[in-house]
């Protein structure tokens, strides 16, 4: 039987897994790609989902109708509290931009488990972007190198509202906070803090470093950022 937080996996086609994560009582977390591109990124959703009971065993029913085996992949003993706080770091709701992540990525990511995975887990634990081969960014020096390196994004101005909207992205080696805010008219906004919002938002707010956005072309040079400061 299952335990919460055990990383889950079903065969699809071509020796590729989906992986999900078990949360209790027969339901399961996951990430789907809106395009059914998850290997080339764009944008998904996290979702949850009941497994099918059949007998004594939990089975995924696929998309051909059929049941589909489930392989425990790793068994992790995180926490349903620590697996939804994840989430809540990685995404404001269904709305998720996953880069070069996909399936597997998220299944280890909020279950806070490090270990090595054959198909594409190892992205995670690099210090270099797949995509670009560039450095991740590791401290508050290199992300404003990164920013005055890139061209079409600016200083912006600090609003209350955007700032108390925007997610954590990480924390840099040298202790300062990234978050990361995509408004609704497109542009793309990053705030460097000293302080977690977690901790105190006030003092947060006051302790903003950096504010910078991207718009148009932009938009992708803030979101390749976040990709690198978050390291995966």
């Amino acid at each position: 039987m299952f335990e919460i937080g055990d990383i889950l996996s079903v065969e699809l086609f071509a020796h590729t897994r989906h992986f999900f994560v078990y949360i209790g009582d027969g339901k399961i977390v996951e990430w789907g790609p809106w395009d059914g591109m998850s290997w080339m990124g764009g944008k998904g959703h996290v979702f949850t989902k009941e497994l099918f009971k059949s007998g004594s065993e939990y089975k995924s029913l696929g998309s051909d109708g059929e049941l589909k085996e489930i392989t425990l992949e790793q068994r992790t003993g995180a926490s349903e509290s620590l697996i939804n706080q994840r989430i809540r770091e990685m995404t404001t709701g269904i709305d998720y931009h996953l880069g070069h992540r996909n399936c597997e990525h998220f299944a280890y990511y909020v279950t806070g488990y490090t270990g090595y995975s054959k198909q594409s887990v190892s992205h995670m634990f690099t210090d270099h972007d797949p995509f670009t081969s560039n450095s991740m960014i590791q401290n508050f020096r290199e992300l404003k190198d990164e920013l005055l390196r890139s061209s079409h994004c600016g200083v912006v101005g600090l609003s209350r509202g955007d700032f108390k909207d925007s997610t954590l992205v990480g924390k840099l080696n040298d202790g300062h906070y990234v978050y990361h805010y995509s408004h609704p008219l497109g542009g793309q906004h990053l705030y460097v803090t000293t302080i977690p919002k977690s901790e105190n938002f006030e003092a947060s707010y006051d302790s903003v470093l950096l504010a910078y956005y991207g718009a148009f072309i932009g938009r992708g040079e803030i979101l390749s950022i976040v990709r690198k400061v978050r390291g995966c």
